[in-house]
């Protein structure tokens, strides 16, 4: 499963990336408290499958920040090989990004 991540801002603004995260940061989005209970202890002392994340804010501002709207896939991030958690484990994007006005005043 690809994760997506597709900002878009309105007429005249344009994207400006203020913090961009790509792993499994926490229980509850990819795995339930449920499921990493049943996987035993160690699962929850391992960093590599919750709390695995790598910063990707260069890869997000080189792609979307000056722009109207963009796109960036998960499997962008593995192209660049960054890879913070096991294989096989579904990632995800925890971004926050503003808008603003795309004239540049003098």
């Amino acid at each position: 499963m690809s994760e997506t991540f597709k900002p878009q801002c309105p007429r005249n603004e344009v994207i400006l990336m203020k913090s961009a995260t790509f792993g499994r940061m926490r229980i509850g989005r990819c795995i339930t408290a449920e499921e990493a209970e049943e996987l035993g202890p160690r699962f929850g002392e391992d960093p590599r499958y919750i709390g695995c994340s790598a910063d990707v804010l260069p890869i997000l501002d080189r792609k979307c920040s000056g722009k109207a709207e963009c796109e960036v896939r998960s499997t962008h991030i593995s192209d660049e090989n960054i890879k913070p958690c096991f294989s096989g484990l579904t990632a995800y994007f925890e971004v926050s990004y503003t808008c603003i006005d795309s004239k540049i005043s003098p």
